[in-house]
């Protein structure tokens, strides 16, 4: 009986998985038709000049420190060559691959497979952050929240048994998390607030030998982001970003910060929005349970980094923050059921939970749809630029110059037009004349 109730319970895992897959896939089946877009072109035009020396040669970066992202165009190119459809299923499929991420950390957090599952479909269909799938040069957002959230999932296991190949684990995902993004750079204090969190809610005093004990385990992890901070401080300094103030410390974070959550549930940038923000916020971390307290941490540390931008704010940069958005989302609608609970018959209650989980996710998913339609066409002008290219040009050989029309080539940056054409024809030796 009991073993008939196990393989049921994982049939209704199976098809609930394969639901989310399909939801995701269809939401974002105009993402998975749309062509290359800016930033896309000069990370694949890398791929050829690829060398995994050049990661110690720390003076030949000028921008940002990212050998992941380097890896993983290289491996995209060697596999897909310049196919734009290939590269956008892989990002949707990462996209997959992280939202399970997502779940089995709930899971291990709470024991709840209710909770692990409202977490990662609140999460798989955000559309605060579509860009961050649906834009191929946006892995820089979506990689890093990988690694980030298996690190957290990993780090967590290690303290709830003590595994010291947990621990081995989670220290290799924390350093591949470094080399993937700047935004690693919060990871350690996610880490500590996990810690506190669990500490917290199991109510047992500490003593202090433990305490010691525990902060070394620490210190690997210190040592290694001290080290890519130095390096990562060499490199930005040098970079335009930097120099011509377009990122800075300031005042300027804090609305852009109230933007950013407000995105998040899709909300209104007007006042009373930032008001309530900012009063849920801390009422959350002054009377949230330890949990609460840590979704909420999640949500305004992965945040941060973004908000000292001088420009406007970019969705894709909401990818890790979203999944304590989830969480958080997760567990107010398991807190909801819970007061129903008391109210009702469980069939009601469930009944009433199910219309606002479904209402949720519907409204989540008109509006990541709308946004993955949006992107696609933000890419028409490059796939136009592309068809002319190819009708003008019909076998150019490397070295060659090609020839574009000017009204072809116009709406199209003058910074991304030779790339652009160099991925068309996928060769990195080509030069473009407009007439």
């Amino acid at each position: 009986m009991a073993g008939g109730k196990t393989w049921r319970g994982m049939g209704w895992m199976a098809a609930g998985a394969l639901a989310l897959a399909a939801a995701v896939v269809f939401v974002y089946q105009d993402a998975a038709r749309s062509y290359f877009f800016n930033d896309d072109f000069q990370w694949l035009q890398s791929a050829y000049r690829f060398d995994a020396a050049n990661f110690v040669r720390i003076e030949r970066y000028d921008h940002f420190y990212r050998p992941v992202i380097e890896i993983y165009f290289y491996l995209g190119h060697r596999f897909f060559g310049c196919d734009a459809s290939s590269f956008h299923l892989l990002s949707i499929s990462i996209h997959l691959l992280v939202t399970l991420f997502v779940f089995l950390f709930a899971l291990a957090l709470t024991g709840r497979r209710s909770f692990a599952a409202l977490a990662a479909l609140f999460f798989a269909l955000q559309p605060g952050y579509v860009e961050a799938v649906a834009w191929v040069g946006a892995i820089t957002d979506q990689l890093p929240a990988l690694w980030y959230i298996l690190t957290l999932w990993l780090h967590l296991l290690f303290l709830q048994r003590r595994g010291a190949w947990l621990y081995a684990l989670s220290l290799a995902s924390f350093v591949t998390c470094l080399l993937t993004h700047e935004s690693s750079a919060t990871l350690l204090v996610m880490m500590l607030a996990l810690e506190a969190a669990v500490v917290w809610d199991a109510r047992a005093p500490i003593p202090w030998r433990t305490l010691a004990r525990r902060a070394w385990r620490y210190a690997p992890f210190v040592l290694l982001l001290a080290g890519y901070l130095a390096i990562e401080y060499v490199v930005n300094t040098r970079s335009y970003v930097v120099k011509e103030g377009h990122y800075r410390f300031g005042w300027h974070a804090v609305p852009h910060a109230l933007d950013y959550i407000v995105s998040l549930y899709v909300g209104k940038r007007i006042l009373v929005s930032y008001v309530l923000v900012v009063a849920a916020c801390a009422a959350l971390l002054v009377r949230g349970t330890p949990r609460v307290r840590f979704f909420v941490v999640w949500m305004l540390v992965t945040i941060a980094p973004a908000s000292f931008f001088t420009w406007g704010n970019a969705g894709r940069y909401l990818y890790l923050p979203a999944a304590g958005f989830a969480l958080l989302l997760a567990e107010a609608v398991m807190k909801g059921h819970a007061i129903l609970l008391r109210r009702l018959t469980p069939r009601s209650a469930l009944a009433i939970t199910g219309v606002v989980v479904v209402g949720l996710v519907a409204r989540f998913g008109v509006f990541a749809a709308k946004g993955s339609h949006d992107f696609r066409e933000r890419t028409r002008p490059y796939e136009a630029y592309a068809a002319a290219l190819r009708r003008g040009n019909p076998a150019p050989r490397p070295g060659e110059v090609v020839y574009v029309g000017r009204k072809d080539a116009e709406p199209i940056p003058e910074l991304y037009r030779e790339p652009a054409a160099r991925v068309v024809f996928c060769t990195d030796n080509l030069r473009v004349e407009i007439r």
